[in-house]
């Protein structure tokens, strides 16, 4: 599975109803139950297969694959209909006399929650034990959003029709999605915003690299904010330069100063003066930062740095009660980037369940004009040009205290050597997930160390 490009569903309606003006309704249908035979063929050939079909469009494609294969296949069919009362007992025989089901019930047009008969049969489906094969979605899952309607089935795999959908890649779908299977039906191709991509490496572009006749200066000069916690502020300032910045400051309160008598060696330490805002290429400011810190100075701080300003932790929670200065402030910006969590996100943005977590991002990133990174399993980066990514790369190992932080330090040591923000902040988490990969890896401190490795494989 290649194709790294992902359409909404309003988008997939739209050049599916090109090509049916084009070709026609029943062509559709042929290519598609063409494509899933093709796949049964490959895979399941000598398998007895039970298809479980709804009533919509999702159904049909169930419903013309087995009339296609019943003179020369062992499969069965189980319909359901609306109108009719469900034989369950018919169902649960069929069950126990297959070995693979297509799920064929609901689609990624599924907009209501999952209730009644629905809801049986597919736990039914899911404590059956069998091999499940979804096609288009599991039933009972968003194709936009990835929410759960209710029940969903746990699919080994989900057949894309057509076209891959950004809730494969959200949580929770993505834990029910199981092994993907790209089917190209012959669907031109939608040319409309928004431009979704996942994180590959293929897409990722600009590494910074250096001749032998550079100097610290010419690698950039990292800024970091700090606060009462000094954990955080080092990370960032350590990770920046292992990403290769030439030189990363953390710059604190006299006050705060005494926090840092460990700090590694490499990081410059001071007592922040309104110059140290002079000659840096990238400020950081957040991490360890403490919810104590005036909002009035912090402003004046962002508004003072002229470079690529990165805005995470308590730098956004210091604004919980402050919405609308913060975001008027931030739409005056250039050159932002802002890094928060689920939790932070909600408490400076109005955060809607109606919408995806990759759409409540893109309004977020319209609203001040420039770009979030929405962080998690499932992150997702929104420019206010709708070009979004989405990272499907990430391992669990992440959910550890510090990777957030690491990650704003990749992000600035790539900004400090001159990569632009829509090419280095993709580029951070894919290099994060990259470090992630590793069962060696366990403690943001692991991570670290690979991080040049990262960087290098990309290079190559």
């Amino acid at each position: 599975m290649n194709q790294p490009k992902l359409y909404t569903i309003n988008q997939i309606k739209e050049s599916e109803n090109i090509y049916i003006k084009k070709n026609s309704l029943n062509k559709l249908f042929d290519n598609a139950t063409t494509k899933i035979i093709t796949f049964i063929k490959k895979n399941y050939k000598k398998k007895k297969i039970l298809f479980v079909c709804g009533p919509g469009n999702n159904g049909m494609d169930g419903k013309l694959t087995y009339k296609k294969l019943s003179d020369k296949y062992d499969v069965n069919i189980f319909t359901i209909d609306r109108n009719h009362k469900i034989d369950f007992n018919k169902l649960k025989n069929l069950i126990n006399n297959t070995e693979i089901i297509f799920d064929c019930i609901f689609g990624t047009g599924l907009n209501k929650k999952i209730h009644g008969n629905n809801k049986k049969i597919i736990e039914l489906i899911n404590k059956s034990n069998k091999q499940i094969v979804a096609i288009d979605i599991p039933s009972g899952l968003s194709g936009d959003s990835g929410e759960r309607m209710g029940p969903c089935i746990i699919a080994e795999t989900t057949l894309a029709m057509g076209f891959l959908k950004p809730g494969y890649f959200l949580q929770p779908a993505k834990e029910f999605i199981g092994k993907l299977e790209l089917l190209d039906l012959g669907l031109p191709v939608p040319n409309f915003k928004p431009n979704i991509k996942l994180i590959k490496k293929k897409n990722i572009k600009n590494i910074p690299s250096h001749n032998s006749n550079i100097n610290k200066y010419d690698k950039g000069h990292v800024l970091v904010i700090g606060g009462e916690m000094p954990g955080a502020s080092r990370l960032v300032a350590y990770s920046s330069r292992k990403t290769g910045c030439g030189l990363s400051t953390i710059s604190v309160e006299e006050k705060n100063l005494k926090f840092y008598s460990q700090t590694e060696p490499g990081t410059i330490i001071k007592i922040f003066k309104k110059s140290d805002l002079n000659n840096k290429d990238v400020l950081v400011i957040g991490p360890g930062l403490g919810k104590s810190f005036k909002t009035k100075k912090l402003l004046e701080i962002i508004d003072s740095f002229h470079g690529p300003k990165i805005l995470d932790a308590d730098a956004i929670s210091i604004f919980e009660n402050k919405k609308k200065q913060f975001s008027k402030f931030l739409m005056k910006q250039k050159n932002f980037i802002l890094t928060p969590h689920t939790g932070e996100f909600k408490r400076v943005f109005n955060y809607s369940k109606k919408l995806s977590k990759l759409n409540n991002c893109l309004e977020a990133s319209k609203l001040i004009g420039n770009c979030v990174l929405l962080k998690g399993n499932d992150s997702v980066i929104a420019f206010p040009d709708e070009n979004i990514w989405i990272n499907n790369l990430a391992n669990q190992n992440l959910a550890t205290a510090g990777s957030g932080d690491v990650l704003c330090g990749i992000i600035a040591g790539l900004l400090a050597q001159k990569m632009t923000i829509e090419d280095a902040v993709p580029a951070s988490l894919y290099i994060q997930s990259k470090i992630s990969k590793s069962k060696k890896n366990v403690v943001v401190e692991d991570f670290i160390s690979e991080i040049p490795v990262a960087i290098n494989s990309l290079k190559k």
